[in-house]
């Protein structure tokens, strides 16, 4: 599983899939969703008859939570989170453009030369 935070500490995954969360969710939500899957993914909570492979895949996702739940709610993220949400907002936006565009032209036309003029 890749590292969660890229060289240039963006995100390389949906922090809110991590969590199992609607990009909606507020404060309370988030840190509730946190400390559930901290209690299920905990290196000290796993079982000892888990092959080597199988703890090395729980403690990757142990920390992508972990990290996940930082870039949610810490303060020092505020900014990164900002333009993530950003992000997020137009590429959801070019995706609705795009179905209404398909269901305009009746499903027809992969090219969106047309649209993207």
């Amino acid at each position: 599983m890749p590292p969660f935070f890229d060289q240039y500490g963006d995100p390389t995954m949906d922090p809110y899939t991590i969590l199992s969360l609607p990009p909606t969710s507020t404060e309370a939500e988030i840190k509730k969703a946190y400390r559930m899957q901290m209690l299920q993914l905990h290196p000290d909570k796993l079982s000892p008859s888990l092959t080597d492979a199988s703890i090395a895949a729980v403690t990757d996702k142990f920390h992508n939570v972990k990290d996940a739940y930082e870039f949610l709610v810490s303060p020092l993220h505020l900014t990164a989170r900002r333009l993530y949400t950003a992000k997020m907002a137009s590429r959801r936006a070019d995706f609705e453009r795009r179905e209404a565009y398909l269901r305009r032209n009746g499903g027809k036309g992969d090219d969106f030369t047309a649209y993207n003029a």
